[in-house]
C-alpha cells in the first residue's frame, strides 16, 4: 500500500480556497513528476487527472494546459512510446504500468474531442500498425462516433463474446451485490452490452439495419436470466444504466444498514 502524498490533500485545500492558479500548478508538477519515472503505474496519474478534471469546469486556464500535455503524450505515442514515464526496460508484470493511449483517452473525454481520438488512432494505424490493433477496442467508440464505420468493423471483432462468461457469471453471482462487493457481473454485462451497442452501430452505419437488428435480438435471445435481459435491454436504450442502478441500490442498502 502506497502512502498518501500530502500533496494531495493541498490539491484539495487550494481547490477549496479558490486558488485555481496554484492547483493548476501542483497538479502539473504531479504530472510531470510522474512522466519522469522510468515505468510510473496508473494511479500515479489519478489525482492530477482528478484534479484537472474538477478545474477544467471552473477554470479556463486549464482546458489549454490539458489540451498541450495531450498533444505531448500523442507524439510520444506516435513515435512508439506505448507506456507513461521516461521509459526503462519492461517490467516483469505491465499490467499496472500507465499505458499512454488510455491517459490519451482519458485526457480527450475530459476535453469533449472524441474526434481527436479518431485521429489518433487513424495516425497510430497508419505509424505503427501492430501496435494500433492493441489499442483498436478502446478507440471503437470514437470510430463509431465519427461515422468511420469502415474502420471499426476492422477492428469490433464478435460483439457476443463475453456472452457466455456473462451467463455463466450470473449462476454464481448477484448482479448487485451487497455494499463493499465487487459488482463483477455487472461490470460484465455492461461490457457486454457496450460492445453489442458498438456492433449494432457499426451495422446500421453500413446500411444493414437487418443485421443490426438480429445482433441486438441474439445478445437478449442468449442471456439465460429474465433480469439480465431486462437489465440489457434498459442499458441499450440508455447507456449507463447498469451504473446508476447498482450505485442507487447500494446507496439504499447501506442507508438501510446504517453503514
Amino acid at each position: 500500500m502506497n502512502d498518501i502524498d500530502p500533496r494531495y490533500h493541498t490539491l484539495n485545500d487550494l481547490h477549496e480556497a479558490g486558488r485555481f492558479d496554484d492547483a493548476l500548478a501542483l497538479s502539473r508538477d504531479l504530472f510531470a513528476e510522474a512522466e519522469a519515472e522510468p515505468r510510473p503505474e496508473r494511479y500515479r496519474y489519478f489525482m492530477p487527472m482528478f484534479q484537472l478534471q474538477l478545474l477544467l469546469d471552473v477554470h479556463a486556464p486549464t482546458r489549454a494546459v490539458l489540451a498541450a500535455l495531450r498533444d505531448e503524450q500523442a507524439a510520444r505515442l506516435l513515435d512508439g512510446d506505448a507506456f507513461c514515464g521516461s521509459g526503462g526496460p519492461p517490467a516483469a508484470d505491465e499490467y499496472q504500468r500507465a499505458s499512454r493511449f488510455s491517459l490519451l483517452l482519458q485526457m480527450n473525454t475530459l476535453l469533449g474531442e472524441m474526434h481527436a481520438t479518431h485521429a489518433l488512432f487513424r495516425a497510430l494505424e497508419a505509424r505503427l500498425p501492430e501496435l494500433a490493433r492493441q489499442y483498436a477496442h478502446q478507440a471503437l467508440p470514437a470510430m463509431v462516433d465519427a461515422g468511420d464505420f469502415a474502420l471499426a468493423d476492422r477492428y469490433r471483432g464478435d460483439p457476443l463474446s463475453g456472452l457466455a462468461n456473462v451467463n455463466h457469471g450470473a449462476r454464481e453471482l448477484p448482479l448487485f451485490p451487497p455494499p463493499r462487493e465487487a459488482p463483477r457481473l455487472a461490470a460484465d454485462l455492461s461490457n457486454l452490452v457496450k460492445d453489442v451497442r458498438i456492433g449494432i452501430a457499426v451495422l446500421r452505419g453500413l446500411g444493414d439495419p437487418a443485421a443490426a437488428d438480429a445482433l441486438r435480438a441474439a445478445l437478449l435471445d442468449g442471456l439465460e436470466s429474465d433480469e439480465l435481459r431486462e437489465m440489457a435491454a434498459r442499458e441499450l436504450a440508455e447507456p449507463g444504466t447498469i451504473t446508476r442502478e447498482g450505485v442507487a441500490r447500494q446507496m439504499a442498502e447501506e442507508e438501510r444498514q446504517g453503514l
